[in-house]
Order: C-alpha cells, then sequence, then structure tokens
C-alpha cells in the first residue's frame, strides 16, 4: 500500500514540476500592477512551496530522508546565505524583501524561489525520462512564447488592449523570449546534425527555423550574436559525429540569416525592414557607465553589497556625469549591464564568489558532457555555456533565470554517477507503531517544519497578491473615478503595508483630492471670497495631512529612493496657499533627494523652481546654474536660468542665456513649432528689446517650468492648520555642482 501511496504521489510531484516549467514562461495577468513578473513569482512561490511540500512528505511514505547532492549544491546555498544576509543589513530592508515594485526580479523572495526550485528539480529529475519529460514542456513552453511573438510583431495581437503592440511577449521581454529560444535550440540543432537522433528530423528543422525566425526578428545585435554562437558551438560539437542529414540543417539557418538580412537592408517596400526599424528595443544601461555604478557601490558595501533589488538606488547614487548626455538621461535603471556587475554591486564580492562557483561547476560538467556524450547532454552543455554567455551581456530577467536553473538541473542530472549518488539522511530518532515496527522520525521532523515556515508563506503571497489587485484596480481608476481609486489604494495599503508604491500613490491620491476641492471652491476670478466651508477647510486638512503621513512613511519604508524624496518634496511645494511653512520642509525634502540623486538636473531645476516662487533669485540662480552644468544641453535649465537672471536684475546674462536656449531648441527641428519654442523666442526678444533700449516684448511671458500651479497654491485660500509643519527642519542646501566647460554660462 505504501508503495503504491509513494508511486502516486512521485507521479504528482513530477507533474506539478512540469506544470512549472510549462507555465512560468508563458503566465500572465492584467489584474496586477505588472502584468508579468509579479504573477510569475507568485505562481512560483506557491508552486515551488507545494512541490517542496510534496517531496518532503514523501520522505514520511517512504520512510526515509533521500536527497541526491549536485556540484551546485554548495554554492547555491552560499549564494542563499549571502542573500539573506545582505537583506538583513540592507539600508532598503523592505525593497530588497520584496523587491523595487512593480519590478520583483532579484529580490531576497525571488532569489530564495529560484534556488529552493533548483534543489527540488535537481532531486526529481532521477531518470532520463523525467529529463527528457522537462525538456519536452520547455519547448512546448517555447513553441507558445514564440509563435504569439511572431504574431504580435506581424499585428495579430491577443484580443487584450495591453497585448495590442508589435513588442508584445508572453515572457514580459524581448530580452527573455530571446534568452528562451537562445538556450532551447541546441537541441533541434544537434538532432539535425548528428546521428543519434533525440527528436524527429521534420520536427527539429521546425522548431530551429521557428526559434531563429523569431530572434531574427525581435532580438537586437545581442540576439544575432547568440543565434550565431548557437549554431557554431552545436557545429562545433558534432564535428566527429556529423550526420547524413546535416544538409537539412541548411534550411532553417539559411533562411533564419535570409530574415535576420532582408530585417536590416532598408530596400524600397521593404515592409519587414520597415516593422524592425519601428520596434521598439528595450534600452539596456551602457557597460562604461554600469562598470562605474557598480564599482562605486562595491567601494562602499565591498562583501555583502547594497541588497537585492537595490540597483536602481545605486544607479541614482553613482551614476556618472556622462550619463546625463545620453538621449535617455531621464529614464532610471534598476538593472545592470550585466548579471556580474549586478550581483556585483547588490551582493558584493561574496555573492559574485558564490554566483561564480555555480559557473566554474556549471563548466565543469559541460566539458565532461561534450566529450562523447549522448546527445541530449552535450545539448544541455551547450544550452548551459549559452546560458553563462548570457550572464555576460545583459542582466536576468525572471523567466531567463528559471529556464537557465532548470537547464542547470537538467545537465547536472544527466551524468549518470550524480544521478545515482542517493544520499540518506537521519538523525537516529525512531518510533514505534502500534505494531511494534520503527520508523523514522527525521522527515517527520522536516515536514512539521515546513508546516511551520510555510503556512506563514502561504498566507502571506495571498496577501502581497491581493494587495497588488487593488493597486492595479486603483490605476484603473485612476483617471475616472477618484473615490474609488483612493478606496482601492487604502485596501492595498491595508493589506500589504510594506510597499512604498502604494503609499506614494496613496499620498498623491489625497492630495489631488484636497486640490480638486480648493480648484473647485477656492477664490477665483469669478468669485474672489471663494466658496470654502468650514467642512470643506477639514476635509482639506485631512486629506493633506493624509498625504504627508504616506509620503513620509513612503520615505521610511525606502529611504533611499530619491523619487520618493521627490513626492513628498512636490507635495510640500504645491500646498503654500494652505500651509505657511511647507517651502522650508519642501526645501529640505529637495535637498534630500538630491542627496541620493546627486548629478539629476530635473531636481534641481525643480529645487531651483521652489526658490524662485519665494523671490529667492540668488539660490534660484545657482540651482538653475547646477542644471545645466550637469545636462550642458539641457533647454528648459537654460530658460529657467534666463528667467531668473532677468527678474535678478541681470539682464545682459539673462540675454545671452536666452540666446542658449533659442540655440538649443533651434538644433532640434521638432521643437520649432512646438509651443515652448515660441515661449523662448519670447523671452529673447524680451530680453533684447529691455537691453537695447527698446521695449518691444510681448507681454505675459511664462513663469519658470520648475514653478508650481496647483490649486492648494493660490496665495488667497485661508491657512488650514496642516500637522506636522510647525517644526521647521534645518535646511541643508546640496552643494554646487562644479562648473561644466561644455555649459555655456555667462
Amino acid at each position: 500500500m505504501k508503495q503504491q501511496i509513494a508511486g502516486y504521489l512521485d507521479y504528482a510531484i513530477t507533474l506539478l514540476l512540469l506544470v512549472i516549467a510549462g507555465v512560468t514562461p508563458i503566465l500572465f495577468v492584467n489584474q496586477t500592477t505588472d502584468f508579468y513578473d509579479i504573477p510569475k513569482l507568485a505562481f512560483l512561490v506557491v508552486a515551488t512551496s507545494i512541490l517542496l511540500g510534496l517531496w518532503i512528505f514523501s520522505w514520511i511514505i517512504k520512510g526515509k530522508v533521500s536527497i541526491i547532492r549536485t556540484p551546485l549544491d554548495i554554492p547555491l546555498l552560499a549564494l542563499l546565505v549571502v542573500v539573506l544576509v545582505s537583506t538583513f543589513f540592507s539600508q532598503s530592508r523592505y525593497p530588497a524583501i520584496y523587491g523595487n515594485f512593480p519590478r520583483v526580479h532579484g529580490s531576497a523572495i525571488s532569489w530564495i524561489t529560484y534556488i529552493v526550485l533548483y534543489f527540488v528539480t535537481a532531486s526529481l529529475l532521477k531518470s532520463l525520462g523525467r529529463i527528457k519529460a522537462l525538456l519536452y514542456t520547455l519547448y512546448g513552453s517555447g513553441v507558445v512564447v514564440a509563435v504569439i511573438s511572431l504574431q504580435a510583431f506581424f499585428g495579430i495581437y491577443l484580443p487584450f488592449d495591453f497585448a495590442r503592440a508589435v513588442n508584445f511577449t508572453l515572457t514580459g521581454y524581448t530580452f527573455s523570449t530571446v534568452a528562451f529560444l537562445v538556450m532551447l535550440l541546441p537541441w533541434p540543432i544537434l538532432s539535425i546534425a548528428r546521428e543519434d537522433k533525440d527528436l524527429p528530423s521534420p520536427y527539429a528543422v521546425v522548431l530551429t527555423l521557428l526559434f531563429g525566425i523569431t530572434i531574427a526578428l525581435i532580438g537586437s545585435v545581442t540576439g544575432y550574436v547568440c543565434l550565431g554562437i548557437t549554431f557554431a558551438l552545436c557545429l562545433w560539437a558534432v564535428r566527429s559525429q556529423i550526420s547524413e542529414s546535416l544538409s537539412m540543417l541548411a534550411i532553417p539557418l539559411v533562411i533564419t540569416i535570409l530574415v535576420a538580412v532582408s530585417a536590416n537592408i532598408p530596400l524600397p517596400g521593404n515592409k519587414l525592414q520597415q516593422i524592425v526599424a519601428n520596434f521598439p528595443n528595450e534600452v539596456q544601461l551602457p557597460l562604461g557607465i554600469s562598470w562605474k555604478i557598480t564599482a562605486s557601490a562595491f567601494r562602499d558595501a565591498p562583501l555583502i553589497g547594497t541588497g537585492p533589488a537595490t540597483y536602481l538606488f545605486n544607479f541614482t547614487g553613482y551614476k556618472p556625469a556622462e550619463f546625463n548626455l545620453q538621449n535617455y538621461w531621464n529614464f532610471s535603471f534598476d538593472t545592470a549591464y550585466n548579471e556580474f556587475l549586478q550581483i556585483l554591486g547588490t551582493l558584493g564580492v561574496l555573492g559574485l564568489a558564490a554566483f561564480t562557483g555555480v559557473i566554474l561547476m556549471v563548466l565543469k560538467l559541460v566539458r565532461r558532457s561534450l566529450d562523447g556524450a549522448d546527445l541530449m547532454s552535450a545539448a544541455l552543455a551547450i544550452s548551459g555555456c549559452l546560458a553563462i554567455f548570457l550572464f555576460f551581456i545583459h542582466a536576468t530577467t525572471l523567466v531567463s533565470m528559471v529556464v537557465t536553473l532548470f537547464i542547470f538541473a537538467a545537465l547536472v542530472m544527466s551524468q549518470t554517477a550524480i544521478r545515482e549518488k542517493v544520499t540518506d539522511l537521519s538523525f537516529g530518532l525512531k518510533a514505534m507503531t502500534s505494531a511494534n515496527n520503527q520508523f523514522d522520525l527525521f522527515p517527520v521532523v522536516i515536514f512539521a517544519l515546513y508546516l511551520v515556515v510555510f503556512t506563514p508563506v502561504f498566507y502571506l503571497t495571498y496577501k502581497t497578491v491581493a494587495a497588488d489587485y487593488y493597486h492595479r484596480k486603483a490605476l484603473a481608476y485612476a483617471n475616472t473615478n477618484a473615490t474609488l481609486t483612493y478606496q482601492n489604494l487604502q485596501k492595498a495599503e491595508t493589506l500589504n503595508p510594506y510597499i512604498d508604491l502604494y503609499r506614494v500613490d496613496l499620498a498623491q491620491i489625497n492630495f489631488g483630492l484636497a486640490n480638486a476641492i480648493a480648484a473647485q471652491k477656492g477664490p477665483s476670478q469669478a468669485s474672489p471670497a471663494g466658496s470654502l466651508t468650514d467642512q470643506d477647510r477639514k476635509t482639506i486638512q485631512t486629506l493633506l495631512s493624509q498625504a504627508i503621513t504616506e509620503a513620509r512613511v513612503s520615505v521610511a519604508l525606502s529611504p533611499l529612493s530619491s523619487r520618493n524624496w521627490e513626492t513628498l518634496a512636490s507635495i510640500y511645494r504645491n500646498i503654500t496657499g494652505v500651509a505657511q511653512n511647507s517651502i522650508t520642509f519642501s526645501l529640505d525634502a529637495y535637498g534630500r533627494a538630491i542627496a541620493r540623486d546627486p548629478l539629476n538636473p530635473t531636481l534641481r531645476l525643480n529645487a531651483g523652481g521652489v526658490y524662485y516662487s519665494i523671490k529667492n533669485y540668488e539660490l534660484a540662480t545657482r540651482f538653475f546654474t547646477d542644471a545645466v552644468n550637469l545636462k550642458p544641453d539641457y533647454a528648459n535649465a537654460y530658460y529657467n536660468l534666463a528667467i531668473a537672471l532677468r527678474d535678478k536684475g541681470d539682464l545682459q546674462n539673462a540675454r545671452l542665456v536666452a540666446e542658449q536656449t533659442v540655440t538649443l531648441l533651434q538644433k532640434n527641428t521638432k521643437y520649432l513649432n512646438d509651443p515652448n519654442y515660441k515661449t523662448a523666442a519670447d523671452l529673447l526678444e524680451d530680453l533684447k528689446a529691455k537691453t537695447g533700449g527698446k521695449n518691444t516684448a510681448q507681454p505675459g511671458l511664462t513663469p519658470p517650468a520648475a514653478s508650481g500651479d496647483s490649486a492648494l497654491g493660490n496665495p488667497k485660500l485661508p491657512d488650514i492648520n496642516v500637522s506636522d509643519l510647525n517644526n521647521l527642519p534645518q535646511v541643508a542646501t546640496p552643494a554646487a555642482v562644479e562648473n561644466n566647460p561644455n555649459a555655456v554660462l555667462p
């Protein structure tokens, strides 16, 4: 009876493993903030936990703890320890645990899930049949991903609004899809080229053709490099075992090359090239900039890094000045150029050492598998090499990491010597049944510990997913129903109070509701006295207090987030009409935001706008000059500086700066018909007239773009006692930026 139960349980465990492998790459849900990573990770956490529980329970049925020790065990356990220690000591503990929402890959939760999944997978792949079943499942999922990606590329979309994009793919990211398909390519290629066949040649040709064309169309230069390396490694691996059917490999190879060439040659009427030219490529942080960021983070936290999922804070804190010269200078990056730089910065040298240990063990197995190996082992060895190569050219994603670990587990267990090396563990704890039969208590103890640890895991996972569901609902109502937005954000925050994103959104909606009342009933030209009642004032006071509280909590949850400090500063800046001390708090918050993102010209611009609003033209000029020095081609900073100099009374220098503003806008023809260009040109004409002694300027010039325009900034509003604005902070003015020789300044 026990053997029969054990057999059924073993079947259920294997089936669940295959479900994880098949579902993870293709799962998406449009009811969470992020449609891809959040549902995928939630599914992985639940499914892996259940898989682990069933595996442990099977030990009770079998009466012993049986595990298979693999060469990757020690480095992966070391990596797990580093992740936990780094999370505990991280200055941004909650982002390190949960991820930088809605990005959850790279968080402590994700790392723990990946590593546990590897251990369970490796122990369950006890036969070649199971390894092949896992691979077949991955290939089935890969076919679905490739087909859907190609359909989207050619304008055949799934029936969802968010899927109506040429770059839509089930994995969530173009790189994820390319990496997934690249790692799957070796098995069908070798099945074509070698005499021994694991896959029938027609199926192998179709798979190679499908995956190759998909990569050729949606992949970037790195995708083409991966394709070339894949085919080269496969041909090298079969150099001594060439099949008569090798010529069949020419079919997918030639067609893939032709597709890649056609997609990149701009010939008249080449619609394929037009689609590729308009395909949204994912922006990757340049290697040189990424290296400088990681090196700086390593300098300050060498052993265990800054914590999992904290690369965004490394980026804002350590990015070099040349980043502002990039076209995407106003982007923020939460991943490094590649996985090695990502791990060195976030997990330190100890994390990198453990990760490198995993790679070295895999390379050792690769060499062993390529020497006279069977076809499947050779294919897994090449896939393992490709997975390692992908670590060098791009940071991992959730799908690429999960597939990589499946490949590594399959590669390890394809070795007979490892697969048959079963270790039985026992602490010598025995119990006696009523029939005087002894049984080992060790499996029971482990299962009891599992229940103690993982029962809260299931509950917390439910709360996390439910919270994000309500956050998504709030976003859906954001432009149509402020009340429902507010209610759903409150539910999200109640279920998961540790996500700073929810706090930031709730702060903004509280401010928005208060601002709407002020706009509707505050003083105006039509009604100079306004129609605010005592209840309206009380409502505004409550909403603003809640907005400030939520923004402050977001800062406490993620103290290194410049975004959170900027949100707090913006709220203070926009309530000057009802709270006299808010300017001081705004300047303090902007100073703290700048301390966490010191080379961000936009923060300097906004801080200068606050000083301009209180007619402190000296410091306004200083901060606008800082913005120009940080980004010498920043037209908006020049424009603000020109106005500040004008109002300061320095008309000659204001004119010189205004001329540079117009010059910068003229360099980009798209601005010539833009209202901003006319505004800048009007300012220049005004200054020319004033400095030339003849006033022909047009009235009504726009004030600095950094100034606020909220209804709660109306000075005619009655003062409202907003809580916590009485103890004024000591504003620490950030140091001035060094003069940039490329900036055109008087």
